[in-house]
């Protein structure tokens, strides 16, 4: 698995699924900021109704919605078999990369259990191997040693690097003024 942090501000995005891994996918859209999400449950649950809003659609997807929406990310949740591998077939032929959950032979993507302080997140994965796990080691990071005051030291850090680069050092100084600026804070 390759990690990495993707802008989804404009992505399409597909939900499809009714209950709590649905909206788990729609909470964790919402904070990342994503603004172009659709998503799709034929029985939703209270939570699943509330986090998908006016962009929710009472039916499964028909070939249609792929083709003309073109999604560039699909999450598949508690539907059944049939139904998830043409889900899986149509987002595949747009070129979506898929997330079924509980599935991993049909994933291109695993969701990490992430942590957010602000701008500061840090995810933490088993290539979903044992998703429980990573929850756990997430939970200790934040409550041992990322706690609620790296929201606001990453802001401050943010300032002062934003200013460093206006100033045209280079990237060797850069690391050197970061990594000076969280000794002389004594963060870590």
């Amino acid at each position: 698995m390759l990690p990495i942090m993707l802008n989804v501000v404009k992505l399409p995005v597909a939900v499809i699924g009714n209950g709590f891994a649905a909206a788990q996918r729609l909470g964790i859209l919402r904070a990342s900021g994503a603004g172009n999400v659709t998503t799709f449950a034929t029985d939703p649950e209270p939570d699943v109704v509330e986090r998908a809003g006016d962009n929710l659609n009472r039916r499964l997807p028909l070939e249609a919605d792929f083709q003309n929406t073109r999604y560039s990310l699909v999450y598949v949740c508690d539907i059944d078999e049939s139904d998830s591998l043409m889900v899986v077939d149509w987002a595949h032929a747009v070129g979506a990369f898929v997330n079924v959950h509980d599935r991993q032979d049909l994933c291109d993507f695993h969701m990490p259990a992430i942590l957010r302080r602000g701008n500061l997140q840090v995810t933490v994965s088993t290539d979903g191997k044992v998703a429980g796990l990573s929850r756990i080691l997430r939970d200790f990071l934040g409550e041992t040693t990322l706690g609620p005051e790296w929201e606001a030291r990453v802001t401050e850090l943010g300032a002062k690097r934003a200013d460093w680069v206006s100033k045209g050092l280079c990237f060797d100084e850069l690391r050197s003024r970061v990594n000076d600026y969280v000794s002389m804070k004594k963060w870590l």
